[in-house]
Parts: C-alpha cells; sequence; structure tokens
C-alpha cells in the first residue's frame, strides 16, 4: 500500500514538475503570452513608444515626454527611466555592435553568452555587463509598469506594451545588430543602401 501511494506521488510530482519545465522553456525560449491589443490605444502607444526609444537612442536625458491621445506619460517613475536609459544607451550599443547582446520581443536586452564573449572579456568586465543589462531591463520594466500603472491599462496590456517598445526599439538599430525575429530566432540588421 505504501509502495502504490509513493508511485502515485511520484507520478504526480513528475507531471506537476513536466508541466512547469515546459511553462519555463516556452518563457525562456522568447515565447510570451497572447498579447491583447483590443482594449489598448495601440496606435497611441505605438507613437508614444517610438518617441521614447528616438529619445533614448539619441541619448537625450531631458527627455520631453508628451502625451499621445490622453495617456498620462509624464510620471516621475516614467521620467526618471527614461532618462536613466539615456545616459546607458552607449554601453547598450557597445554590446549590441560587438554581437554580445541582442533584443528580445519580450522587451528585454540579454547577454549572449558565446565562447567568442567569455574570450574577448574578461571576468570583471562580463560582471559590469550584467549589471549594465540588469539595470537596463530594470528601466524597462519600470516604463512599463509606469504605464499601464498611470493609464490604469488592463488585460494583457504588459505583454503589449514589451512587444510595441520592442518593435520601435528595433527601428533604431544599427546595422549587424541582433534582435529576436517572430519566430524566436536571432536575426540582425541588414545595412540599407
Amino acid at each position: 500500500m505504501f509502495s502504490r501511494a509513493l508511485l502515485i506521488f511520484f507520478m504526480l510530482a513528475a507531471t506537476v514538475g513536466c508541466a512547469t519545465t515546459a511553462k519555463q522553456d516556452a518563457a525562456s525560449a522568447g515565447e510570451a503570452a497572447p498579447v491583447e491589443f483590443k482594449t489598448l490605444p495601440v496606435d497611441a502607444l505605438r507613437t508614444l513608444a517610438g518617441e521614447i526609444e528616438r529619445q533614448v537612442a539619441e541619448g537625450n536625458r531631458e527627455p520631453t515626454l508628451t502625451s499621445a491621445e490622453g495617456l498620462v506619460v509624464d510620471t516621475p517613475e516614467i521620467r526618471q527611466a527614461v532618462r536613466t536609459r539615456a545616459a546607458r544607451v552607449e554601453l547598450v550599443r557597445t554590446m549590441l555592435n560587438a554581437g554580445h547582446a541582442w533584443e528580445r520581443r519580450n522587451g528585454r536586452l540579454w547577454v549572449l553568452r558565446t565562447a567568442e564573449y567569455k574570450t574577448s572579456t574578461t571576468g570583471r568586465q562580463r560582471d559590469i555587463d550584467a549589471i549594465m543589462v540588469n539595470g537596463e531591463n530594470g528601466d524597462r520594466w519600470t516604463l512599463y509598469e509606469g504605464l499601464v500603472n498611470a493609464n490604469k491599462l488592463r488585460g494583457g496590456a504588459l505583454s503589449a506594451l514589451e512587444e510595441i517598445f520592442f518593435e520601435a526599439r528595433v527601428k533604431h538599430m544599427s546595422a549587424g545588430q541582433k534582435y529576436e525575429a517572430s519566430n524566436g530566432e536571432q536575426a540582425a540588421i541588414v545595412a540599407t543602401q
């Protein structure tokens, strides 16, 4: 009787563990929950994201945050997140240009821990890069969450913002910089002539 109960317990644990692992694998592969655009002012958010990402790409530490179609934008949290991102834009650009990082569809910057990255950098530099990427992703999260809270957005808004800002950010990337394509694979910006 005890062995039967033990067998059932292990089978149940394995089933739950496999489901959890599958969800974690999907999340780490860049698959996001379906983005809900129906209830959001998508055009206004795309305009706003384009303007914010332009100012960040230019390194503008005193951004002009103008509301688009009634969106609340100019909050202390959002302003500080944009300022800090603009201040570190050259560090992000350097990592992207070197091929050591890529932009993911989930709105975050990821370090590519390749053999080339490990041999071309020191442990100290990799630690500095990790802190910089963590700060960049934290500021992006503050921006997304600040917009959700200030505008009382609901139902998939965070995922939608991540996607919208990712699309805006890719437009400001340089040739050779890597990003996540719609199929989840790495792609690189191609030089235009």
